[in-house]
């Protein structure tokens, strides 16, 4: 979502021979590396499904309890309280995920945690865990949701189903 790639996923997905996959590079395909990390010592962020986003400047990290992001450098939070006040004015939608959910499934609108944003997310994150499990790198088609001549990593993608069912 940061880097405006909602549509697609990782190419490329490099084994780190450890337990967890902490540590796991995900790359997509105009080069942009995505590290994953389970941060069970709360050391990137605190809290539950965080994110930090690093750059040349510095970092952010926000995850689920948060009332105002972690940031390297204290002076990027001076408006912080009028930008959430402008973006909740302009898009007249609360800060809280499961306010949002409430609201749309009253309203009909599409929720802020977009579909197929939220897909691509935990397509990712899917990946990463076959990756794992076959213990190799993995190389990812994001147009067809497949693994790149790989047999074997494809099936993990979905469970047999049980006759009588089918789709």
């Amino acid at each position: 979502m940061a880097l405006g790639l909602w549509e697609t996923s990782p190419v490329e997905y490099k084994y780190v021979n450890n337990d967890s996959g902490d540590g796991m590079v995900a790359t997509f395909a105009n080069g942009v590396k995505l590290v994953l990390e389970r941060d069970m010592a709360g050391k990137i962020w605190h809290g539950s499904c965080g994110v930090r986003y690093e750059g040349t400047e510095g970092w952010v990290a926000i995850a689920d309890g948060y009332s105002k992001p972690d940031v390297s450098n204290p002076a990027w939070m001076a408006d912080f309280k009028k930008l959430v006040d402008d973006y909740c004015a302009r898009t007249q939608r609360p800060m809280s995920h499961v306010r949002n959910l409430f609201d749309c499934i009253k309203s009909r609108r599409q929720t802020v945690a977009n579909p197929v944003m939220m897909h691509r997310s935990m397509s990712t994150v899917h990946a990463a865990n076959i990756c794992m499990w076959l213990k190799r790198d993995l190389k990812f088609d994001p147009a067809k949701e497949e693994f790149v001549n790989d047999t074997e990593a494809n099936r993990f993608r979905a469970r047999a189903m049980r006759e009588p069912w089918i789709i």
